[in-house]
């Protein structure tokens, strides 16, 4: 028997004979409109909190697994091979280093888990630790990476020494800056940068003095070091991109090549 045009919604039966029909149903618009059935609320669920509402301290192993998937990533970015270009261009003015300072790059497991401010302190930590891995493999001499933050927890401390490096108590860190040193510090307070370039450093990470020079409504000479790098040093901005904030506005400070000492910055005259 042929099919009836006048029944379209009807098709034949596989198990039945010629005179045997069963009936297919449209879906309809609604069903197809219909969004995607939500995922169970325990595919969702996140580190339970303690009692606070806060999420409990994570594991030194937990921290470095994450920093080692961060890194990974990052290693993959324009940022890493222009970072990379840069300290090979101005390795002259690294060959006198012995030391790197870190200042206040944050807590790897921040309280609220907050995943941007986290992403942005492993990403500095990461290219701190590849310039001076850079500058090691350049010069073939050994850095002593010393961390000043005082708001490490003890997971904080025991990943960075679990790393191979010294955490110092606040202010020491500012002590250890001198001529034969690294100095990375981004995006930190104006009073501790000026602590800390009490002396002038081989190389400077952190906000440049045309930021300061802008925002600056008085006059004032606290940021003296820095004025005086900006006109002596090669001066080249920090590599950054698109999907992270973890280096605006900062630079990176050379001293010229060939020298084995920074130039010393003018004597301040005394104040009457």
């Amino acid at each position: 028997m042929p099919k009836d045009p006048a029944e379209p919604n009807k098709a034949p039966s596989r198990q039945g004979g010629e005179s045997e029909w069963i009936v297919v149903k449209n879906k309809s618009r609604a069903s197809r409109n219909r969004p995607p059935r939500r995922p169970q609320a325990h595919h969702l669920s996140k580190q339970p909190l303690d009692e606070d509402g806060v999420n409990p301290p994570r594991s030194p192993s937990d921290i470095e697994a994450e920093y080692r998937k961060i890194r990974s990533q990052w290693e993959q970015t324009s940022c890493y091979s222009q970072l990379c270009q840069l300290v090979a261009a101005n390795a002259d003015s690294a060959r006198c280093l012995s030391h790197a300072v870190c200042l206040g790059i944050g807590t790897f497991d921040p309280p609220d888990g907050g995943w941007e401010s986290k992403r942005r302190t492993f990403i500095q930590l990461t290219a701190f630790l590849v310039m001076v891995e850079e500058i090691e493999r350049i010069t073939k001499a050994s850095i002593t990476c010393y961390f000043q933050e005082p708001i490490f927890s003890q997971s904080d401390i025991d990943f960075i020494r679990n790393l191979g490096h010294q955490v110092v108590d606040s202010p020491d860190g500012f002590g250890k800056v001198d001529s034969h040193s690294l100095l990375f510090g981004v995006h930190l307070y104006r009073p501790i940068y000026v602590s800390a370039l009490h002396t002038l450093p081989a190389i400077f990470v952190g906000t440049g003095w045309h930021v300061w020079d802008q925002v600056t409504l008085t006059q004032t000479d606290d940021l003296e070091n820095l004025k005086h790098m900006e006109t002596s040093y090669t001066k080249t901005p920090f590599p950054e991109d698109s999907s992270t904030t973890a280096f605006s506005s900062t630079s990176i400070y050379w001293q010229p090549p060939g020298s084995s000492e920074p130039p010393s910055a003018p004597a301040k005259s005394p104040e009457t």
